[in-house]
């Protein structure tokens, strides 16, 4: 974060006799019909980027736990290892990693990753306030597409995965239709 001295500060604050509020605080509130069709659209693609992230942190503990010692531990010990086990933060690089599958799948996992960390550390930056005048709105949704597209093929995997795991029948969908129906709902069409 830059930090400027006081008469800096000042200086930068001052034109022509004027005080200019600093680009610090949000100050710009109004709210468009077409505005909140864009930040629904921002949720929606949270939503999809936070439901990849847990699948995944919730697929690499059930498999650490289901290959835990369980015999060797008495019940207590367990159910509380298994209660660190959950409660504890692991990055989804990570999760990703531990998880005993071929590269190329890892590959769909982790270009979902990187998509999601866009979406959920990059995308909003500057979005504040009315977005009338603010973005390329052509832009922007094809940027969302792509994105999107990308986490969804690797919340098919890790559902896929994860319903191989608990031994529940697949989605009769192929990988590319479920992206298609994902996006649509992160669009709102």
């Amino acid at each position: 974060m830059v930090k400027f001295s006081g008469c800096v500060a000042h200086t930068l604050m001052r034109r022509q006799g004027q005080i200019v509020s600093p680009d610090i605080f949000l100050d710009d509130f109004e709210i468009t019909e077409n505005t909140e069709e864009l930040q629904a659209i921002l949720g929606r693609c949270l939503i999809v980027a936070t439901r990849f992230d847990y699948l995944c942190d919730h697929t690499s503990k059930y498999l650490e736990l289901k290959n835990s010692f369980v015999m060797v531990v008495d019940r207590q010990e367990f159910e509380a290892y298994a209660t660190e086990l959950i409660g504890k933060f692991r990055v989804l690089y990570k999760n990703i990693e531990s998880l005993p599958i071929a590269d190329a799948v890892k590959d769909i996992l982790h270009a979902a990753r990187e998509a999601r960390n866009e979406i959920a550390h990059s995308l909003t930056i500057g979005l504040t306030g009315c977005l009338d005048t603010k973005i390329d709105e052509s832009n922007f949704k094809s940027q969302v597409i792509q994105l999107i597209q990308e986490v969804a093929a690797g919340d098919y995997t890790i559902s896929v995965i994860l319903s191989l795991l608990n031994k529940e029948p697949l989605l009769q969908q192929s990988s590319k239709d479920y992206q298609n129906n994902v996006v649509n709902w992160v669009l709102g069409e």
